[in-house]
């Protein structure tokens, strides 16, 4: 059975270069928000997800040429695992906790910063090599 057919967009290495520097500078502001608790640890989570989504679309333009265009970032996560399943498990994990860091009412856990900033961290490197 053939895998499902994503909503791709070709793109560039230059691209792939744009993707991963902006990667970095969520990465480096969620660092920041990660310093305090509180309220900060949402902002801290959802800031490292978007660094997540990022560094998955440079390892896809990098890899392949073309990055995920639709609005589900699991579909994102699922053609990122195409290319590197660890890499793509990660971004599932970190799409998974989007929702509660962005829209929800209850304050996620230092636990759940410190996933997202670990998974971030993987993604971006990796992106960082495959980019530079």
């Amino acid at each position: 059975m053939s895998p499902k057919k994503l909503s791709t967009r070709k793109g560039t290495r230059a691209e792939a270069a744009g993707r991963r520097r902006v990667a970095e500078k969520y990465l480096e502001v969620a660092s920041i928000a990660a310093t305090e608790d509180g309220t900060a640890v949402n902002v801290a989570i959802g800031i490292a997800v978007l660094a997540g989504i990022a560094a998955g679309d440079a390892i896809c333009l990098a890899a392949t040429g073309e990055r995920y265009s639709g609005t589900d970032h699991s579909a994102a996560a699922e053609l990122l695992s195409r290319i590197d399943p660890a890499r793509g498990s990660e971004l599932a994990d970190l799409v998974a906790l989007k929702p509660g860091s962005h829209y929800g009412q209850a304050l996620l856990t230092a636990r759940d910063r410190t996933r997202a900033l670990r998974a971030a961290q993987h993604l971006v490197a990796d992106a960082r090599e495959r980019t530079i």
